[in-house]
């Protein structure tokens, strides 16, 4: 009757470990699941923000070469047009992009807007020059200003790219790591009936141990009772 027992409530602690090893799996993958997509939608929205900034901004500057070089573009007045909605465009975007939230509170977000007004103040001087007819003067000036700032902003662009980049590996790493620890956790947590059999066994040997020195050595047994 009682190893009856013993086994009916060994069985129904085995069903409801399992039980519960299920529903923190699915849990815990549900967890996962949503840091996951948190994850996307942190890193993929500036990352092709700033992939979008960039072919902006270096389709401004090869307007800027092709406009002071009227010989070879017929329209080139168009292009002074064009040059100037595109560069007040990219000003606009890389205001966007440092107020994501991803770059709060980093040297970025300074970085990005110093950058981007200094270089569309330049634009706007270099266009400035081209409408007065100074083409000359607008060349240089493109190469001399225009130009180290565009390079400029280029590293601005791609320091923040990186910084996008080491958050999705940090935030990568905490995650494999998390789920790591919680893979242990579940491997010791349903492996207690394995410990629970092992410990049955080894209390079974201690007491098969204990008769076995009753029945064969009777005496040491009552030797040590009367030395109790």
């Amino acid at each position: 009757m009682l190893s009856g027992r013993i086994r009916f409530w060994l069985i129904l602690s085995l069903l409801a470990s399992n039980l519960l090893v299920g529903v923190l799996s699915l849990v815990f993958l549900r967890s996962m699941d949503q840091r996951y997509a948190a994850l996307l939608d942190r890193s993929i929205p500036p990352i092709n923000s700033l992939r979008t900034l960039t072919r902006e901004l270096g389709g401004v500057q090869r307007l800027a070469r092709r406009v002071v070089d009227p010989a070879k573009e017929p329209d080139w007045a168009a292009l002074v047009s064009q040059m100037d909605d595109i560069s007040n465009a990219v000003k606009a975007h890389a205001r966007e992009v440092s107020a994501m939230e991803l770059f709060k509170d980093t040297p970025h977000v300074a970085a990005l807007r110093r950058i981007s007004t200094e270089y569309d103040d330049d634009a706007d001087h270099f266009l400035a020059l081209v409408r007065g007819g100074n083409l000359t003067a607008a060349n240089n000036y493109n190469t001399d200003t225009l130009r180290p700032c565009y390079d400029g902003y280029q590293v601005a662009l791609d320091a923040a790219a990186e910084y996008v980049q080491r958050q999705g590996e940090t935030l990568r790493v905490q995650y494999t790591e998390d789920s790591r620890k919680f893979g242990g956790f579940l491997m010791a947590f349903a492996g207690w009936p394995v410990l629970a059999a092992a410990l049955l066994v080894l209390v079974m040997g201690l007491l098969a141990a204990g008769l076995l020195l009753a029945v064969f050595f009777p005496r040491l047994v009552v030797r040590e009772q009367n030395a109790e």
